[in-house]
């Protein structure tokens, strides 16, 4: 290949699990914005999909790569080994290009191969069916303009950074863009949100049963280690949190008479911890959707400390599963 095409080219990154409602139209937004523009490809590493993900990215002109029983960072590093392509635009299988991606990727792809030291992309914006939860809690995140990491499912980087990183950490379920940016600041990566870079995620949550379970996820993964916990302030405050209810909850066993003492204390320490956090993440702008905002934070904290439960009580469980198999 010339260095003109290395300029102008692109190689999209997928990894998939059973995306068969979305991938089709994934793929397509892709082509409507990138065809006859740059050259590019796609490359689908699917994680053992049961439904017609596969047949439908082949028959929208994907390579499709099988890897079972693999992490998303594992599938996204095997998607960059046979990449052809200097950059590298990882995408999720449902996070769907905006109609001017195309044209605002240029002078990006220009940027990128002149100054390989910067990780860019944009933070999902949500779709035209969203609910308040995307509208108070998603869609502020897209403009933000300071920013230490780029999610996965939107992440465009240079071969040559990616290289001096080591890829994503394929021991990683979740939190592997987090954990991958920082990498990437150590080496004098610099992180870009470009917000007119529009891609819609077509997976938020729209239900607090939704939001719980994908931050209960989501929180796992800063509980691979000491220093991922120590790393990140929303997993210290899910330590204190969990550290006060068990406190607490000692307190009102053994002094049964003062429980509403000890409830009080747990409730007053998580609706004012929830409170400053919606406050800081509306600038501090007094209006009716903080306390919406602040609602949602507590259901934030309480999923994340159990993901922190999780992440202690799960070891202990096989430990055991694998002892009784032994005897």
């Amino acid at each position: 290949m010339n260095n003109n095409i290395y300029l102008k080219g692109m190689s999209f990154i997928i990894p998939t699990l059973n995306e068969e409602i979305h991938i089709g139209g994934v793929l397509d937004s892709v082509r409507e914005n990138v065809a006859g523009r740059y050259q590019y490809e796609v490359i689908i590493v699917d994680n053992g999909s049961v439904d017609r993900t596969v047949e439908i990215a082949e028959k929208k002109g994907a390579l499709c790569l099988q890897a079972l029983e693999c992490s998303i960072s594992s599938l996204r590093n095997l998607g960059v080994s046979i990449a052809s392509y200097n950059i590298f635009v990882f995408l999720d299988g449902d996070v769907y290009l905006g109609r001017d991606w195309g044209e605002q990727i240029g002078p990006i792809l220009e940027r990128l191969s002149s100054n390989p030291d910067i990780i860019t992309g944009s933070f999902y914006g949500i779709s035209k069916e969203n609910n308040w939860i995307e509208r108070v809690w998603f869609a502020p995140r897209t403009t933000l303009s300071e920013v230490n990491y780029i999610n996965g499912g939107h992440l465009i980087i240079h071969r040559d950074l990616f290289s001096r990183v080591g890829g994503f950490a394929p021991d990683m379920r979740t939190g592997e863009d987090y954990e991958f940016c920082t990498r990437a600041r150590k080496v004098g990566a610099r992180i870009e949100n470009v917000p007119d870079l529009k891609v819609i995620h077509a997976g938020y949550p729209k239900s607090i049963k939704r939001f719980f379970t994908r931050e209960r996820w989501h929180g796992s993964g800063d509980y691979n280690s000491f220093v991922t916990l120590l790393s990140s302030k929303p997993a210290l405050i899910c330590l204190a949190n969990l550290c006060l209810a068990l406190i607490c909850l000692v307190g009102m066993f053994f002094y049964v008479r003062l429980w509403f003492v000890f409830l009080s204390v747990y409730c007053f320490f998580i609706f004012g911890i929830s409170v400053a956090a919606a406050v800081n993440k509306s600038h501090s702008k007094i209006n009716t959707d903080l306390l919406r905002i602040a609602f949602l934070y507590i259901i934030y904290f309480t999923a994340r400390t159990m993901s922190l439960v999780d992440a202690v009580i799960g070891p202990l469980v096989k430990q055991t599963y694998k002892t009784k198999k032994l005897l």
